[in-house]
C-alpha cells in the first residue's frame, strides 16, 4: 500500500487523529504554521490543542472546535466534510459519565465514526454491563482465490456484574461491502444484529448460553463469514480494552501464499503505528501474531502477493 493509498484509507475509515496527522504531514505544515492559517480565517486553536487532536488525546467536540475542523479542511486542501464526518457525537459529561465508559471505549476503538453512536444506543443493556476479555484467539482463513474466508474466534470472558448474559461484537469490511456475520456459535449465539452495508459495519449482540455472576468466566467461540467475500490484503483486530493474551493467525491456501507479510499495531489514544516486523508463513502456511497484555488499539497483519 502506497502512502497515498494509506492517506485515502485514513480519510475513508479514520480515526480522525490519524487522518488529520497524515493530512498535516502531506501538506508539510508545522503546527505553528497551521495555527497561523486557522487564525487568519477566524479560528483560534492553540498548537497544544492541535497536537492533542493529532495524537488522539482529545477530539473536537464544541461548536467552535467543529467550525475549526471545517476550516482545517480548507487549509489542508481536503474535500469538505472529509474530516468532520470522522467525528462522532460529543462525549457525555457530568453525572452518569462513569456508566458511559464502555460506550467511549468502543467508539474510540473504531476511530470515533459518526455513524456508530446511534447503533450503540440500541445495545444499552449490553454496553452498560460488559464482559472483560482475558484471552482472545482468532484464525483468519484466506481462500485459494485470495478472498477472505471464515474467521474462527475463541475467547475467555469474565463478567463484571451479576446477571451478565450478553456481549457486543463489532465487525467491519470496506464501505459498500457487507461485513462478516456470525454463522456458528459455541456457548453463545447471535441475537440482535444491526448492519450498515454502506459503511461495511455491523454490531452483533452475542447471547451467552448461561447467565454469569460477577467474576465468573466462560470460554466461548464463534465463526464469522463474509456474505460477499473480497480479496484480502490484511487482517486486524481492534481491541477496545487491554486483553491479557491475544493470538491471531492467518492461514493461507498453499496455492495463494503471499510474497511479503508484516505485523503491525496502532495504539490508542496515541495513534502511533509501530511493530512493523517482516514474517513468513510456516510449514502449515500460517502467519502468527501473539501479544501479552495487548494494549487498546489495532493489532494486525498485512501481506502482498506481488
Amino acid at each position: 500500500m502506497t502512502p497515498a493509498d494509506e492517506f485515502a484509507e485514513a480519510l475513508r475509515t479514520g480515526p480522525f487523529c490519524r487522518a488529520l496527522s497524515m493530512a498535516v504531514q502531506t501538506r508539510r505544515l508545522s503546527l505553528r504554521q497551521l495555527r497561523y492559517r486557522l487564525h487568519a480565517r477566524g479560528a483560534s486553536v492553540s498548537t497544544m490543542t492541535l497536537s492533542h487532536w493529532q495524537n488522539g488525546r482529545s477530539v473536537p467536540e464544541r461548536e467552535e472546535s467543529l467550525r475549526a475542523v471545517e476550516i482545517l479542511e480548507e487549509v489542508l486542501a481536503l474535500e469538505a466534510g472529509s474530516l468532520r464526518r470522522l467525528l462522532g457525537s460529543p462525549r457525555p459529561r457530568g453525572r452518569g459519565v462513569r456508566s458511559a465508559v464502555p460506550f467511549q471505549r468502543l467508539h474510540r476503538a473504531w476511530g470515533h465514526p459518526a455513524f456508530l453512536p446511534p447503533l450503540l444506543e440500541e445495545f444499552q443493556d449490553s454496553l452498560m454491563n460488559p464482559v472483560r476479555k482475558l484471552d482472545l484467539r482468532e484464525t483468519f482463513h484466506v481462500r485459494p482465490d485470495r478472498r477472505a474466508g471464515r474467521i474462527v474466534v475463541r475467547e475467555l470472558v469474565e463478567a463484571r456484574k451479576d446477571g451478565t448474559n450478553t456481549m457486543i461484537l463489532a465487525a467491519r469490511s470496506k464501505p459498500g461491502v457487507p461485513p462478516p456475520l456470525v454463522v456458528e456459535g459455541d456457548r453463545c449465539r447471535p441475537g440482535t444484529v444491526l448492519t450498515l452495508d454502506e459503511e461495511g459495519f455491523s454490531l452483533t449482540e452475542l447471547v451467552l448460553d448461561k447467565t454469569l455472576r460477577r467474576g465468573e468466566r466462560l470460554a466461548i467461540g464463534f465463526v464469522q463469514e463474509y456474505p460477499r467475500p473480497i480479496v484480502a490484503e490484511h487482517h486486524h483486530r481492534r481491541i477496545a480494552e487491554s486483553v491479557a493474551h491475544y493470538h491471531g493467525q492467518v492461514v493461507f491456501n498453499p496455492d495463494a501464499e503471499p510474497v511479503v507479510c508484516r505485523t503491525w499495531r496502532t495504539r490508542t489514544p496515541e495513534n502511533r503505528t509501530s511493530g512493523w516486523i517482516a514474517v513468513r508463513p510456516d510449514a502449515s502456511h500460517t502467519v502468527h501474531v501473539s501479544r501479552r497484555n495487548a494494549a487498546p488499539g489495532v493489532h494486525g497483519l498485512q501481506w502482498s502477493w506481488e
